[in-house]
């Protein structure tokens, strides 16, 4: 059988984009590596932009809502903004992608769990995904999986990460009583949300977190490889001083260690069959280290452009996938891309930013929405610029120098 699409991942741009392109009338298969629910790395935060963005209800894994921000500078500075309304939400991420993927077959599109793909080699009119069981044909193929894939690796797209182009994380989900969870990140005014932690300094180009689930903790650190120094150091440092500050005890059996692209998109997402989305392509913001969001949008993408190459819609392309994530948020993630390094550039720098935001309620109020992705990051960047440049000015040109 030649299938219309190939997907590989089965993570949120996987699913999206398979999900998306069976309902659209194409015969889908999506090839996942792993069983779901499956152990992700990661902090599980989702922006209200992703609810907007996702046409699934995915509050039957909402662990809890969001509500604020907590920053601690490198000096220990710490710096709160609580809101009245919901600004995220809490998720663990085997449950959140689990739904999406069963979500997948509701659409009609098959899902082959626990099968690894070992190579991708594309033919004229087709492309073969060979995996350990078997080899599956299709006419079109969209690569979503993650920083490590396979697919563009074998098709020449995308062979290796440069050290600066890539973050390491660690992170932890540690298993907490609620009450302690509500003690420690819940909302001053008495509800069952949480506020997101953020810790700034315990490396350069990079931040550690503590998010609140409804039983567990996510704990994580992260940073450029590029200016990788201790990280192993750091996050034990990170560990005890959560403890010490809480009074808690810090249980790391179920601790994982990830890559996650930190630098805007790849140049080119493409062959002539192929479509990058999500991770694979790079499309995680800089500044935040959050893609759930451009994960769904290119998958999105991805199989609306696969619907109307099969359909043989006069010009469209692979190529024309490329035009279309650039215009819906390639620029955005060129925004992130500037903020990230104004923010992350030096310790000295990110204590200047919380300084900053802890004196000014207005520099406060834009953190929170750089941070929790409020606005689009252009929004973020000229908001910032401009207050500082007016109410910062000798920060700033510190900070710019």
């Amino acid at each position: 059988m030649v299938y219309d699409l190939i997907v590989v991942g089965g993570g949120p741009a996987g699913s999206t984009c398979a999900r998306k392109a069976a309902q659209l009338g194409l015969d889908v298969v999506l090839i996942e590596k792993h069983h779901h629910p499956r152990r992700k790395a990661c902090g599980g935060g989702l922006t209200t932009r992703v609810r907007r963005a996702l046409d699934v209800d995915f509050s039957p894994v909402v662990e809890r809502e969001q509500c604020g921000l907590r920053l601690f500078s490198p000096s220990g500075l710490t710096v709160e903004e609580v809101r009245a309304e919901t600004t995220g939400y809490m998720v663990r991420r085997e449950d959140f992608d689990h739904l999406l993927l069963r979500e997948v077959e509701r659409a009609g599109a098959t899902v082959m769990e626990g099968v690894a793909v070992v190579d991708v080699v594309e033919n004229a009119n087709t492309v073969d995904v060979i995996t350990d069981e078997k080899t599956y044909s299709g006419r079109l193929l969209v690569g979503a999986d993650g920083v490590n894939s396979t697919v563009a690796r074998r098709t020449g797209i995308k062979t290796r990460w440069r050290d600066d182009e890539i973050c390491l994380c660690i992170e932890a989900a540690v298993p907490m009583d609620p009450e302690d969870i509500v003690r420690i990140v819940g909302d001053p005014n008495g509800s069952q949300r949480v506020l997101i932690e953020i810790y700034f300094g315990a490396l350069r180009h990079g931040y550690a977190w503590a998010f609140g689930k409804r039983a567990e903790m996510s704990l994580g650190i992260g940073v450029l490889v590029s200016e990788l120094e201790d990280l192993r150091g750091a996050w034990k440092r990170f560990v005890l001083s959560f403890e010490k500050r809480y009074d808690v005890r810090i249980d790391l059996s179920a601790t994982t260690a990830a890559r996650v692209p930190l630098k805007g998109p790849i140049d080119n997402t493409i062959a002539s069959r192929v479509m990058l989305v999500g991770d694979a392509a790079g499309f995680v913001s800089p500044a935040t280290g959050e893609g759930i969001y451009y994960a769904i949008e290119s998958g999105k993408i991805a199989a609306e452009i696969a619907r109307d190459i099969i359909s043989e819609v006069g010009g469209v392309s692979t190529e024309t996938y490329q035009q279309r994530w650039q215009k819906a948020f390639g620029k955005d993630l060129g925004f992130a891309n500037f903020l990230a390094g104004m923010m992350f550039h030096s310790i000295e720098n990110m204590e200047a930013v919380c300084r900053m935001a802890y004196d000014d309620p207005v520099m406060r109020a834009y953190m929170f929405e750089l941070i929790t992705g409020a606005v689009p990051y252009r929004t973020s960047r000229n908001r910032l610029v401009k207050r500082m440049l007016r109410k910062h000015l000798r920060t700033a040109i510190k900070m710019i120098l």
